[in-house]
């Protein structure tokens, strides 16, 4: 079992304000493309959480707060939020990517065509330039093959229309899309922090990890159906204007009424891309089961741990109506509730495009 430590730091001096923060873990979570949360309990207080200046020592806003794991950051964040439960002190943290969020942008950027991991690199280096703001976080050196703006409609971004860094950003990863993650490390005595960008995606079909409902799978599975989202034909409308914009359509006959789906990818001006693109829609489109969370518990099949978000894992269970199922899913976010349980966020593995 991992022995677990809180480590508090000032945001904006770096000084370590103490290595063993007495904080009772209620939940730890990471998430894919997303900030991630430490939520915790301190108590009782006995009036010594404060630093040397006389400020609390977990301070909304002014203090990082990390956990660490046999001599390994796990997870890095702000605090946030605190308030007091009689004599309990409730501490929630969010990841160094909640930082942007509710930041305006400050300048005037106009790109006729730019790389979207560029121009996040642009944003966290912009709201790391003012006074106070820098978290020094580095965003990692990745590439997409992906272009935002054109010479004829350049990407912009203006200081009078006030666009939300942290939503900017997430939307440049939904749209190329990539994916990204935080990652906290010791370099000697410093703590790094880097923001890394993985195009076309992060994470790895694990065939080496079992998730098997009465084995380690702790919860019932839930199974949903959602035909909502169902379609059994794809339009993608690509590059172009008018009659002269790309069109390609596909199709199944599977027993059902016809139902039609509108892809958009106005930057695609290929034939065989869309025809791709719009194949995976179909499929995604048409397995309407899906899983949106497990409970598992510690065992040799998925030692705690053992995954990353992004990660494709295989589910099999027995499931009311359905009989066995297995269905690959991908962890867009797990939370560890205790040192031998936690929750995976999971979406169908197929509801994926991936660029490259």
């Amino acid at each position: 079992m991992s022995t677990w430590r809180y480590i508090a730091q000032r945001a904006t001096t770096g000084e370590i304000l103490d290595f063993e923060v007495p904080l009772n873990r209620d939940e730890l979570r990471w998430d894919l493309s997303g900030a991630g949360s430490l939520r915790g309990t301190v108590k009782p207080d006995t009036g010594t959480l404060r630093a040397h200046d006389g400020r609390l020592l977990l301070e909304e806003w002014g203090t990082f707060l990390y956990a660490e794991a046999d001599g390994e950051i796990r997870w890095g964040g702000i605090v946030v939020s605190s308030g007091f439960e009689g004599a309990s002190w409730k501490i929630e943290a969010a990841g160094f990517a909640s930082y942007p969020h509710g930041l305006p942008f400050g300048g005037t950027l106009v790109a006729p065509g730019v790389d979207p991991a560029d121009v996040v690199r642009y944003l966290w280096e912009h709201v790391q330039r003012y006074e106070d703001g820098n978290l020094g976080l580095v965003v990692s050196p990745d590439k997409t093959t992906a272009l935002v703006g054109t010479k004829e409609e350049p990407y912009e971004l203006f200081w009078w229309e006030a666009p939300d860094v942290g939503q900017e950003i997430d939307s440049l990863a939904k749209e190329t899309p990539f994916d990204y993650a935080e990652r906290h490390f010791w370099d000697g005595e410093e703590i790094r922090h880097e923001l890394q960008i993985g195009y076309p995606r992060l994470g790895r079909r694990r065939d080496d990890l079992a998730f098997i409902q009465g084995d380690n799978v702790a919860s019932v599975v839930t199974p949903e159906l959602d035909g909502e989202i169902f379609a059994n034909e794809v339009l993608g409308v690509g590059a172009g204007e008018g009659p002269g914009a790309l069109r390609r359509t596909t199709a199944v006959r599977d027993g059902r009424l016809r139902r039609s789906y509108v892809y958009t990818a106005k930057d695609v001006t290929s034939d065989a891309r869309m025809d791709a693109l719009i194949r995976g829609e179909l499929t995604r489109r048409q397995q309407t089961l899906s899983i949106s969370s497990i409970v598992v518990r510690e065992h040799p099949n998925a030692p705690i741990g053992s995954w990353n978000v992004g990660d494709d894992v295989l589910v099999e269970a027995t499931l009311p109506w359905l009989g066995e199922i297995s269905l690959w899913c991908r962890i867009t976010a797990w939370a560890l509730t205790s040192d031998t349980t936690a929750t995976l966020t999971l979406s169908r593995s197929d509801a994926f495009t991936y660029g490259g």
